[in-house]
């Protein structure tokens, strides 16, 4: 008794290891990876800009350097409460930079001096109706803006996601038929989407620029929006059966 008692002892310790080799070798990460095919594409989508940018710069000059700020400070508060006026909301008017210094006139014979003193401000101004575009920037030029930048045409953040998805959506629909398309060659066949990734950030063309007071004032139809391409280009694998 003692023998088969003994024997027992020994057999299940050898159970157990195979149990356990078995185990081991009938995990998933044994089996046979996954064939996969990786394509590039690219989906695109047009889209309407929907907001126009303007900077317009006040300027003022004075021999005295104050008299120059508080004249000028004057011009830019009037400014400014005009466009509100036309509805321009008061987080669509920003100031973007503001200069005070001498100024310099032709001279016949140095050394150069300092003849005058002139302050500058601009503002940028977020038009989002186009309807309002020309009574906004006579506004402007009546209210003495001497110089005016832009129109910088862009897109309001919830058109631009829009536009994205459906840019998506065309780039996985040209990514599966570019990989039908590759498993075709080689008789295959292509099954579920494994991965998506977004290669980088979209691209959107550069916005359109008409510099100068006189030139936009000059235009019939001061803004004409066009149309705008976003790009999206994903990589997209798909298994292979």
């Amino acid at each position: 008794m003692a023998r088969i008692k003994l024997n027992q002892n020994l057999i299940w310790p050898l159970v157990v290891l195979l149990v356990a080799f078995g185990a081991f070798w009938l995990k998933p990460w044994q089996q046979k990876p996954q064939e996969t095919i990786s394509v590039t594409a690219e989906g695109k989508t047009q889209v309407t800009p929907n907001i126009a940018k303007i900077s317009a710069t006040v300027e003022t000059k004075k021999p005295n350097l104050d008299n120059a700020r508080r004249e000028n400070e004057q011009k830019v508060s009037s400014l400014v409460n005009k466009l509100r006026e036309l509805g321009i909301d008061e987080k669509d008017i920003k100031t973007q930079n503001i200069s005070a210094g001498p100024g310099f006139e032709i001279q016949p014979y140095p050394p150069i001096k300092p003849t005058t003193n002139q302050v500058s401000t601009t503002l940028e101004v977020t038009i989002r109706d186009f309807k309002k575009s020309d009574t906004i920037i006579a506004a402007l030029t009546e209210q003495g803006a001497t110089n005016l930048y832009g129109p910088n045409l862009t897109i309001d953040d919830q058109t631009l996601e829009q536009a994205k998805s459906k840019a998506r959506e065309a780039a996985v629909d040209a990514a599966r038929q570019k990989s039908q398309e590759l498993a075709k060659l080689s008789r295959r066949k292509i099954g579920k989407v494994v991965k998506i990734s977004e290669q980088g950030d979209f691209s959107i063309p550069p916005p359109i620029f008409a510099q100068g007071a006189v030139e936009l004032q000059q235009k019939a139809s001061q803004i004409q929006p066009g149309q705008n391409e976003v790009t999206i280009s994903l990589q997209v694998d798909f298994s292979l059966r």
